[in-house]
């Protein structure tokens, strides 16, 4: 039964990839495509891809603050390659990267897996909030233009900011309360499904206890100052992009128009898609087209580049990195299950 719900969940997957790349390049000239790709300047794609590892880097130091009361070992280095190892992952199964990432960790540095899926679930609800905020500094850059091509957004960034309103306030009465919240939680949604309450009850547990770094002003302070250089770096990336498209200069793309594109782009890895594929192409450019008339060729050629140069970037590092980690963890159990020449172990 768990076999096939997990290949339903994937036939749905990629039937959604298929739907939104349909979607994405309909109607689209493949030549021209080509052509817009084949002109991105080299100097810039490689500017590119160093700018993705750092971001790597960055966001691998928010975690390491999250991860240091369960796992004061763990370094940048790997936490960088374990989320390398996670987006390996998410591009051939969504959402398999995460457990990846925490076996990666127990492999390197025996941290448990429990602990880190703790700290995920933190960093994934502060992903959440970063994105809502991003996408509301877009509207207010380009409010009528986006109210024209998205006139769905408004109103669901309402709803996301009321939604995230509720659940900081949740998470904090729950983080305050901790036992007496999550038996009341769990009372309360027991009526309805015990089943349910469960994975909720669960799901806050992992949440409270990925919150214990955050006891300190110091914490806090980085997680903050992290996430704003990590966004900084996601933006500069976007513009990187643009100067690599030459966009800057043939449809005067600045920094603005890199939030934006980042921001309503970014909403394309919320479905269920390996790595975002499909519904980060649709939204990336969809965007370049509707709200800064970039041709539909040139728009796809750039999101495709950014796409895959992302992608490539972590594969290269992750791939090889899960594959010798594996291999080290075999060879580890295999030696300590080999009896010694005296019969025992």
């Amino acid at each position: 039964m768990k076999h096939i719900k997990s290949f339903v969940r994937y036939a749905l997957s990629l039937s959604l990839t298929a739907l939104f790349l349909y979607w994405a390049f309909e109607g689209v000239d493949l030549d021209s495509l080509r052509s817009a790709a084949a002109g991105a300047s080299p100097f810039w794609i490689v500017v590119l891809i160093l700018t993705t590892l750092v971001t790597l880097a960055l966001r691998a130091w928010r975690w390491v603050v999250l991860l240091r009361p369960f796992a004061p070992t763990v370094t940048i280095w790997d936490a960088s390659i374990a989320l390398a190892i996670c987006y390996t992952g998410n591009a051939v199964i969504p959402r398999s990267g995460e457990a990846l990432r925490a076996f990666s960790l127990k492999w390197k540095r025996d941290a448990s897996v429990s602990s880190v899926m703790a700290t995920v679930v933190v960093e994934r609800i502060i992903d959440l909030i970063w994105l809502v905020f991003l996408v509301g500094a877009s509207i207010l850059l380009l409010r009528t233009r986006i109210q024209d091509v998205y006139p769905w957004m408004g109103g669901a960034l309402v709803l996301a900011l009321g939604f995230c309103a509720a659940l900081v306030v949740s998470l904090v009465l729950v983080s305050v309360f901790r036992q007496r919240a999550l038996e009341l939680v769990g009372a309360v949604i027991g009526h309805v499904s015990q089943r349910l309450a469960d994975t909720v009850v669960g799901l806050l547990e992992k949440f409270i206890g990925g919150l214990a770094a955050l006891r300190s002003p110091s914490a806090y302070a980085e997680i903050l100052i992290s996430s704003i250089i990590l966004n900084i770096g996601y933006v500069t990336l976007m513009y990187q992009a643009f100067l690599a498209f030459g966009f800057d200069e043939s449809h005067d793309l600045g920094a603005g128009a890199a939030l934006v594109v980042m921001a309503i782009s970014s909403l394309g890895f919320v479905a269920p898609t390996p790595a975002g594929t499909g519904s980060y192409h649709f939204l990336f450019a969809g965007s370049l087209e509707l709200l800064f008339g970039v041709e539909r060729g040139a728009a796809l050629a750039c999101a495709t580049v950014v796409h895959l140069v992302a992608n490539l970037s972590y594969i290269v590092i992750g791939a090889p990195a899960l594959l010798l980690q594996r291999l080290r963890r075999k060879r580890q159990i295999s030696s300590h299950q080999t009896p010694s020449p005296t019969g025992t172990q």
